[in-house]
């Protein structure tokens, strides 16, 4: 074809159409038709002849009009075949062709975008990140379907969870980045750059942040070898949620004054709130970010539950989870609900949660951790072991004589040679003995239900760890400390009155001369696995948890009922009662004055984090 020719070509398409009254005697504007204007002359007539008429004009059509389906089709055929000539100065065209809406279109047109996609892809490597971010960008479900629907009911899963034909069109994005992933296997490097960019702000809406967390798990099925850095990325955007939503806050919102924990749990319809209506719409947190929260955990909770029945999957997954708790969960502060996936997890299967603990005991025997580390790590077992009831007891008593062990080796080397009892210089020593102490209390009833348990307890030497001269019940939390004085004294395990008593009046005669207590008086720990309090989400933690249960002895003696978690669950207020208010409950009138020693006054106060959960 001779350039004459070409340029006559180009010139006749890019002439305007002749001008037709509009029926009123004035001629309408003159327009050039889209279905006239070939991409690809355009494009080589900016090349060419360094003409932008009409590269302008495709713009503007691009820009304003949503063509039909069919004619779709025609502008996305005819644009692959332009690829080669999309050079980076084409860059607002592309950006124009990929920003078209084509998910809720007919499988042929979504077929003709994939094509150009993939082509585009292969041909013009400059424009990958482009692509990229903008498909991942529709993973944040459509924002009109969304409002519609969330409006229908504000409990309903619908805009939280991706509705059946959001699933459907999410399905043929996926299929694209597969294709993409096939041709390009590099290309998922960046697919993970733009996941963790574009992963929605904590305070975006519920929906938003749902719907792309399941699409970036939906991922790992078809990108199994990139699971790790996909649930990396789900977990770091976690701890951001778990972090900004303290269980204070969510306590203070759900249930804002006492008024309210009576009527709650004064209803009896079981699951019918204050106003008779449906338990369904008390499934919904007052707090926007809680309820962004609680749906986070949900659609975590049933991708584990799915992944875990599918054949040689639950164990790789496990593996990873653990991974994944060791880089983010176990060194962060401040957590109450991001650890439950462990907590989830390992009801699956009972070498789940002995492989989990297990890792655990590892961080406290190696020297080359951190003293929080192994302080935490001590924590998590103690919590596992106390709360969940799929641990069965022989494993329980296991790991009680594997910490005795260690607590009465540490108690021996340290008779051998000088030393100080300052908490900072025997942070781990102080960490276990309040586990052995903590579990023993909170799991009395089993461990004292048989003269082969309690023969087990004898075997545990517990009063040569509470008589040594490290005094671990001096730094103790006191509930622990008197919960586990009542049992050990009442099965003449060890007697442990006598020392707290002791240590108390050293506490007082510390404020009265300082009028302060020191910092390290108390040992600072927390226990992880505290009452979930997230209502959609905690129904699948619900039948593994043990709920405190009182000790015949505490029910004798009056410290039983005193309103904390029930054994059923708790319902309401009743499940989340503060700290301080348990302490005064589970220490007798007569002797809280000697046990609690923070100040002359007698209060002794825990932030949520450090509760025992000793109420029954």
């Amino acid at each position: 074809m001779s350039t004459l020719t070409e340029k006559r070509r180009v010139s006749s398409i890019l002439k305007p159409s002749q001008s037709v009254p509009d029926g009123s005697g004035t001629p309408t504007r003159n327009k050039v038709r889209f279905a006239e204007l070939s991409i690809e002359l355009a494009l080589r007539d900016v090349l060419d002849n360094n003409r932008l008429t009409g590269y302008d004009e495709l713009l503007d059509k691009l820009k304003d009009e949503d063509p039909q389906d069919m004619k779709f089709v025609e502008i996305f055929a005819e644009a692959k075949q332009a690829v080669p000539l999309m050079k980076p100065y084409f860059g607002k065209l592309v950006e124009f062709l990929l920003s078209s809406r084509w998910l809720n279109r007919s499988e042929e047109a979504q077929e003709a975008y994939k094509q150009f996609v993939v082509e585009l892809s292969i041909v013009q490597k400059n424009y990958c990140t482009m692509t990229v971010a903008k498909l991942v960008k529709q993973f944040i479900p459509d924002r009109a379907l969304q409002s519609s629907s969330s409006s229908s009911s504000s409990s309903s899963t619908v805009g939280r969870i991706p509705s059946e034909e959001q699933q459907q069109q999410m399905g043929s994005l996926h299929d694209l980045i597969i294709r993409l992933k096939n041709v390009i296997p590099m290309i998922f490097d960046v697919v993970l750059t733009q996941l963790r960019k574009n992963f929605p702000y904590y305070k975006r809406p519920s929906g938003e942040v749902a719907g792309y967390l399941y699409n970036v798990l939906r991922m790992t099925e078809y990108a199994s070898i990139y699971c790790d850095e996909l649930l990396d990325i789900v977990f770091y955007h976690l701890l951001q949620l778990d972090v900004n939503m303290p269980r204070s806050v969510i306590e203070e919102t759900e249930y804002p004054d006492e008024e309210m924990m009576f009527e709650m749990t004064d209803t009896g319809g079981g699951g019918e709130g204050e106003d008779g209506e449906s338990g369904e719409e008390s499934d919904t947190m007052k707090h926007p970010v809680a309820e962004t929260l609680d749906w986070f955990m949900e659609i975590i909770f049933n991708y584990i539950e799915q992944t875990v029945k599918v054949d040689g999957q639950g164990d790789r997954l496990f593996k990873i989870v653990l991974n994944q708790f060791d880089a983010h969960i176990l060194p962060a502060h401040n957590t109450d609900h991001a650890q439950f996936i462990m907590f989830y997890i390992c009801s699956f299967k009972l070498s789940y949660a002995e492989h989990f603990i297990s890792s655990l005991w590892k961080n406290v025997n190696n020297l080359n951790k951190s003293p929080n580390v192994r302080q935490t790590s001590v924590g998590y077992i103690a919590s596992m072991l106390a709360r969940a009831k799929y641990v069965p007891l022989n494993y329980l008593k296991s790991m009680l004589l594997e910490m005795s062990h260690w607590v009465h080796n540490y108690i021996q080397r340290c008779d051998s040679m000088h030393y100080n009892q300052s908490l900072k210089a025997h942070l781990v020593f102080y960490s276990v003995c309040q586990a052995i102490f903590y579990v023993v209390a909170f799991r009395a009833n089993h461990l004292t239900s048989s003269a082969k348990n309690l023969t087990f307890l004898q075997s545990l030497q517990l009063s040569s760890i509470v008589t040594c001269q490290l005094n671990p019940l001096r730094v103790c939390l006191p509930t622990v400390a008197t919960a586990f004085a009542g049992i050990t004294r009442a099965y003449q395990l060890a007697y442990c009155h006598t020392i707290l008593e002791r240590n108390a009046r050293r506490k007082l005669a510390t404020v009265y001369k300082n009028n302060t207590q020191l910092p390290e008086d108390c040992l600072d720990t927390f226990f992880p696995f505290d009452p979930y309090m997230l209502k959609k989400s905690g129904k699948r933690i619900e039948p593994f948890y043990l709920q405190y249960q009182a000790h015949e002895l505490d029910e004798e003696s009056g410290g039983g009922g005193c309103g904390g978690e029930t054994s059923g669950g708790g319902r309401g207020r009743k499940r989340y009662e503060s700290v301080s208010e348990d302490v005064d409950d589970f220490i007798p009138e007569s002797k809280r004055h000697k046990h609690h020693g923070v100040d002359v006054s007698g209060e002794f106060t825990f932030s949520y984090g450090v509760s025992p959960g000793f109420h029954s």
